[in-house]
């Protein structure tokens, strides 16, 4: 998880199938995600007296708390329609365009400045957009 955190250039989920627990956590953890209307979400520990503590973390950064804690606390399957609702992921699309939407989301960050893709600039970007109202920025842009 921690190479895609890294990673120096945006990366993209492109979701398929069933992500639960680890697999939830790395949909998470990319900065884009894509998924077919088939795909299903979940954080299912609690059904086995586990709290799944460490996909929490990047889940709980991608959706707002309530929606995070439903998803950690109740164990259910979410369909990507709603993850897609809730930010999970950036869109949910028939499973036979997801290539195709996934490649030209790729292709078009591609056809942007290098520079402003740098991971350094989107950290910077993601901790100003945290910050509150009141403070200034915490990181110049440039």
């Amino acid at each position: 998880m921690q190479a895609i955190v890294n990673y120096p250039k945006p990366v993209i989920a492109e979701v398929t199938g069933i992500a639960t627990a680890a697999g939830c956590q790395l949909v998470a953890s990319c900065d884009l995600a894509i998924a077919a209307q088939t795909a299903q979400f979940s954080t299912p520990g609690v059904h086995i007296g586990l709290f799944c503590s460490t996909p929490m973390v990047a889940l709980s950064r991608n959706v707002s708390g309530k929606h995070a804690m439903e998803m950690l606390l109740a164990g259910d399957m979410t369909f990507a329609d709603r993850a897609a609702e809730i930010g999970l992921v950036n869109r949910s699309v028939p499973a036979e365009a997801l290539q195709g939407a996934t490649m030209e989301m790729a292709r078009k960050i591609a056809s942007k400045s290098s520079m402003t893709l740098a991971r350094r600039a989107n950290a910077r970007i993601m901790r100003n957009v945290k910050c509150p109202l009141r403070r200034p920025m915490l990181t110049p842009l440039v």
